[in-house]
């Protein structure tokens, strides 16, 4: 019983190890690679989101926050497996690929796609997409995009360790203020159909 107990203890503290050094310090990167780039701190695409969600038409309709969220995720997964290329990369090279330069990664000749550590080139599931390295990924860096930003972890990670507050939101209050004045819009345009239904019909004789 004793021998299954320290079996269970020795297990969980390997996987917990294991689990911290592969933790990021997002603080020591601050500090090794300077100030973070705008586009991970505040990517367009949530701008472009937070605006579809507020618009009146977006109220109507319904935003179209699915697709946008749909090509995030593309976009995410081609960060993911660019930043696994260049992790095998450096595992077999002596020299380190220590900056990610797109055409790499995008190009039939790109030297990642060339040297198979791409099966094919990475596509853009948006044409603002564009993919950039911060820090150093020989050492400790993120892949980024300029319009979708970074995996969640890493700029939640990023945002707290720079003390940045996000700009861009929906507040509950106008989200409010827009669902009135559509019903305001709606109730007005019934009473004018209702209006001109009532002059342009024919009245009943004798009304």
């Amino acid at each position: 019983m004793r021998m299954k107990i320290w079996s269970l203890l020795l297990f969980y503290i390997v996987i917990n190890s294991t689990c911290s050094a592969y933790t990021t310090d997002y603080k020591a990167m601050i500090e090794k690679y300077g100030p973070v780039p705008e586009a991970i701190l505040e990517p367009p695409s949530e701008e472009m989101i937070a605006r579809e969600k507020g618009s009146l038409l977006g109220n109507i309709f319904g935003h179209r926050g699915a697709r946008f969220d749909a090509r995030t995720k593309a976009c995410y997964a081609n960060q993911r497996i660019t930043l696994g290329a260049i992790e095998m990369y450096n595992m077999d090279n002596t020299t380190m690929y220590t900056t990610l330069a797109y055409p790499d990664v995008a190009d039939a000749g790109g030297l990642l796609v060339t040297g198979k550590y791409l099966r094919s080139p990475v596509y853009q599931p948006e044409p603002y997409c564009h993919l950039r390295s911060y820090g150093d990924l020989s050492d400790i860096a993120i892949i980024y995009c300029d319009y979708h930003g970074c995996l969640e972890e890493d700029r939640d990670g990023l945002r707290a360790a720079s003390g940045y507050t996000p700009k861009h939101r929906v507040s509950k209050d106008s989200s409010d203020h827009t669902i009135v004045f559509v019903v305001i819009v709606l109730g007005v345009l019934s009473v004018g159909v209702m209006i001109v239904l009532h002059n342009v019909l024919p009245k009943a004789p004798g009304a």
